[in-house]
């Protein structure tokens, strides 16, 4: 079992005034439509950190002088439905506060994100869901479920949360209409064909985002499939790694991070390529939040 994060000790940074987070490994795997093994995607990102530098040569810092990791236990996952987990989640998170504890969560599917949101949103009332995602997920119900994977934004939407999406390429017309009837109000919808460049992009975030927190949501399937092979539902035509990069390297210093998750990851046999994107997409983002933090 894999328990530091990046192979970093946290006591080896007890006494040091670093800002804390929380590893919380959700395997839940319940509403999947597609492709399967997003329940083995928290272990295998938390295997791939320890083979990954921790030093960031462009920022010229080490994640390890920036933050602490704690790895909470994995979340038992309550196999009679989304809801039931969610139930399980937010006793969890009644451990936590939200105005100070930042979570990074480790799907699982995208549905375990909604208790997260509502965590969060408790705190902050202007909180901004910035969403990476092939997928726009705003549907009302898919396969009979309100809560599957497929309507997490929708549900979002539903605690009166603004979502930023980046990299959408498939939806249904009724997303479609969604989208068409509050892009640029509530929602700010960047389909993957048309994506600014990241600077472009980047600006037009933090003016819609404002002086609001921002909680990330990332599913890898947002991600060209090129690099990113292991996801349940994968789509062609998806963000450039290189791209999300310089996109985070021009978003901060802005808004602040309240907390994220990482979810979609299936782990591929004989192949630990999505896996280890998957982390360093993590380490990009944190590595830019926090090294700008301070300066």
């Amino acid at each position: 079992m894999y328990i530091h994060f990046f192979d970093l000790d946290p006591d080896e940074k007890q006494g040091q005034a670093l800002p804390l987070i929380y590893v919380w490994p959700v395997p839940y795997q319940g509403t999947v439509s597609f492709g399967y093994g997003t329940k083995d995607g928290p272990e295998a990102i938390l295997k791939a950190s320890y083979q990954i530098e921790t030093y960031d040569a462009r920022l010229d810092v080490d994640i390890e002088d920036l933050c602490h990791f704690i790895t909470l236990p994995f979340q038992r996952t309550n196999v009679a439905g989304p809801e039931y987990l969610y139930q399980d989640m937010e006793n969890f998170l009644s451990r936590f506060d939200p105005k100070k504890d930042f979570l990074l969560t480790l799907g699982g599917e995208h549905s375990i994100s909604f208790p997260l949101f509502k965590f969060y949103a408790r705190a902050f009332q202007d909180l901004v869901i910035l969403q990476i995602d092939a997928h726009a997920d705003l549907r009302q119900e898919y396969e009979g479920s309100r809560f599957s994977h497929a309507c997490i934004m929708a549900r979002a939407r539903d605690l009166g949360l603004r979502i930023v999406q980046i990299g959408i390429r498939s939806l249904c017309q009724e997303e479609a209409e969604y989208i068409k009837e509050h892009n640029g109000h509530d929602l700010l919808t960047f389909f993957a064909w048309e994506l600014p460049d990241p600077l472009h992009t980047a600006r037009l975030c933090r003016e819609f985002i404002g002086h609001s927190p921002v909680y990330i949501s990332f599913d890898v399937d947002g991600l060209d499939p090129a690099i990113m092979p292991g996801t349940g539902t994968p789509e062609p035509g998806g963000i450039d790694y290189n791209w999300l990069n310089e996109f985070w390297f021009k978003f901060w210093p802005g808004p602040k991070l309240v907390g994220m998750d990482i979810c979609e990851l299936a782990p591929q046999p004989y192949n630990v390529v999505s896996e280890s994107v998957a982390v360093k997409c993590i380490f990009n983002i944190l590595t830019n939040y926090l090294k700008k933090q301070q300066e």
